[in-house]
């Protein structure tokens, strides 16, 4: 749903042409008209708003330009249009005008009732004192700065495997000794999660 303001942007959606004759948009106005008309009997409220103001507005702020109406005194054929257009602003326009009004009162209204109810039900955080959201809490790492044992001790044992590697008379023990090696390495402790329930 849109409220009105929107729907009077939409009603201004429109392209006007003043080299159209003025008889033909004179039609068009009642075409307007009648869809408006029928609009409002369907309780499309949306529809009859854009209806009846693009009516208003094409008649007072479009046609009030027009070419055929700035030569009002010369007597024509088109001075029988004239005055159907002159007695469409003086008895329709001003009626129109009030059902817009009226239409745009229930509009907003719907539109506020629509918001507010939007507004009810994002969803909210939950404030319940009982319940504490989960907490990621990280140790710190530890702050060690470069172990030159570990270091060391991380070399030699490279170094023996490819010294067994290489040396083929080797035992198969002291292959294991190397593997057995691999799992005293001292590699930095990671951070623990904790998580507090």
């Amino acid at each position: 749903m849109k409220s009105s303001k929107q729907l009077v942007q939409d009603a201004k959606d429109y392209r006007f042409n003043p080299s159209i004759p003025l008889r033909i948009y004179l039609k068009t106005c009642i075409g307007i008209l009648e869809k408006a008309q029928c609009a409002f009997q369907a309780n499309d409220l949306s529809l009859a708003f854009i209806y009846y103001f693009r009516y208003v507005d094409l008649l007072t702020n479009k046609l009030s330009k027009h070419p055929e109406l700035s030569l009002m005194d010369a007597p024509s054929s088109s001075s029988i249009y004239k005055r159907e257009y002159l007695q469409l602003i003086k008895l329709e326009v001003p009626a129109v005008c009030k059902i817009i009004e009226s239409l745009r009162k229930q509009i907003d209204s719907q539109y506020s009732k629509l918001q507010t109810s939007l507004a009810n039900n994002i969803a909210k955080p939950n404030t319940n004192a009982n319940t504490t959201p989960m907490h990621v809490e990280q140790q710190s790492l530890p702050k060690k700065s470069f172990d030159d044992y570990s270091f060391n001790q991380s070399i030699s044992f490279f170094q023996k495997i490819s010294n067994a590697q290489l040396n083929t008379a080797t035992s198969s023990q002291s292959q294991d000794t190397a593997r057995d090696e691999t799992y005293r390495l001292n590699y930095p402790e990671l951070p623990r999660l904790t998580f507090s329930t």
